[in-house]
């Protein structure tokens, strides 16, 4: 099973796409390892061609590398083959889309692109805020995510769009954390950024329940599919080194209206790779 444009050999591939089928400290609907496969079923109920950046992602070298397997002979064993992953395949000279699985797949891959650029800046498309430093006895898991990043960039770099949840009431008053909204605060956050590397992740619960059900802690109040589709077209441009789409935590093993989001957003990640100045 790979996405159907996906015809690159990894050799040849400008993007190489990744499962990452994480699962192992969801707190509340567990099944986001299966978020990979559903999408990639969804996929073929997709078009290639982006409305949004008027770009065909079929006319890019796309690699799909098929799904990590994970073992556990320390808690730290699958963050260690994730970020081996990623240095492998940035070494290669492709830019790398993961497919969670949990948002514990970011900080590793963040960490591991930090050490090739210092600069690295990180866009956060989410729900919640993940800036809590343990949940449920776990230091590293899906809701301590940006805190975990934040262990490897300075504040200054790390912008939070569509933020609706908040552990504490400082967290509201955090620089470059933009409640609630993801297409307003775009132009500030690419002037922010300027030329510096970026990294983006996309919390796919950032969208509304009612437009995106299929999540592990799905949060009323998001924001529209068409304004999340704008907001990322809106980066087109940045040095966009790599990204993530995670918390896809589909309720059936058939493809469902929630696995096709996730699947045209796999798209729009995959252009916006191969959009950079």
């Amino acid at each position: 099973m790979a996405f159907y444009y996906a015809m690159a050999s990894a050799a040849d591939a400008r993007v190489i796409i990744v499962g990452m089928p994480l699962d192992r400290t969801s707190s509340f609907i567990p099944g986001a390892r299966f978020g990979p496969d559903v999408t990639r079923m969804a996929a073929d109920n997709i078009e290639s061609f982006s409305p949004y950046q008027k770009r065909d992602i079929s006319d890019i070298q796309v690699h799909d590398a098929g799904n990590l397997t994970f073992t556990y002979p320390t808690a730290a064993a699958p963050l260690e083959l994730i970020a081996a992953t990623t240095g492998k395949n940035f070494a290669g000279g492709a830019r790398q889309l993961a497919i969670g699985g949990e948002h514990t797949i970011t900080p590793p891959i963040v960490a591991e692109l930090a050490q090739r650029f210092p600069d690295l800046c990180v866009i956060q498309y989410d729900a919640h805020s993940d800036l809590r430093q343990d949940f449920l006895g776990e230091r590293v898991c899906h809701a301590t995510a940006m805190a975990r990043v934040l262990d490897t960039l300075p504040r200054d770099r790390l912008f939070q769009l569509g933020i609706r949840s908040f552990s504490e009431p400082a967290e509201m008053s955090e620089p470059n954390l933009f409640p609630f909204d993801v297409l307003a605060p775009v132009e500030r956050v690419r002037a922010a950024i300027g030329n510096r590397p970026v990294y983006v992740t996309l919390d796919i619960d950032v969208l509304d329940p009612g437009a995106m059900p299929d999540v592990q802690t799905p949060q009323p109040g998001g924001c529209s599919y068409r304004d999340l589709a704008l907001s990322l077209a809106g980066l087109a441009g940045l040095r966009i080194i790599g990204c993530d789409l995670v918390e896809v935590c589909p309720r059936t093993m058939q493809p469902s209206a929630g696995a096709a989001t996730a699947a045209e957003l796999v798209r729009e990640l995959g252009l916006l790779l191969t959009n950079a100045q």
